[in-house]
């Protein structure tokens, strides 16, 4: 009796387990359109590259790094932004860029366009 009890669940949980290919068969699989997960990915990698210089602010605020290195990394991180927004402004078409909302967002804005106006202003610097 335990034998057939035994049996059966083990039918069962195999039925279980495949039905959904038995079911599901010759159906296709969404597929996210190319230009939708090229706007998900530049968002992940703005919101990942606004969470670091949060981060990194805190960071140096805390004492954990010194002044030098978080120059050094702000710089670094700031290139990388700078890039996505660029690859943003490329790959996105203004009619289909969706506002997000991230942490900090108005203060990392703020730090980038502060970020922009130095790097012109040193730019022109040099170049007088």
């Amino acid at each position: 009796m335990i034998l057939i009890a035994q049996v059966l669940l083990a039918v069962g949980v195999g039925l279980f387990v495949l039905s959904p290919l038995l079911l599901s068969k010759g159906e296709r699989m969404w597929v996210e359109p190319q230009a939708e997960a090229r706007r998900r990915g530049i968002a992940e990698r703005k919101g990942r590259l606004y969470g670091a210089l949060l981060e990194l602010d805190f960071d140096r605020d805390s004492g954990k790094i010194s002044a030098e290195d978080h120059a050094r990394m702000r710089d670094e991180i700031m290139a990388e932004v700078i890039q996505v927004l660029a690859d943003e402004e490329r790959e996105v078409p203004m009619s289909e860029r969706r506002p997000g909302v991230i942490e900090g967002g108005d203060r990392v804005e703020r730090l980038i366009e502060d970020y922009k106006q130095s790097r012109r202003a040193n730019v022109d610097a040099e170049g007088a």
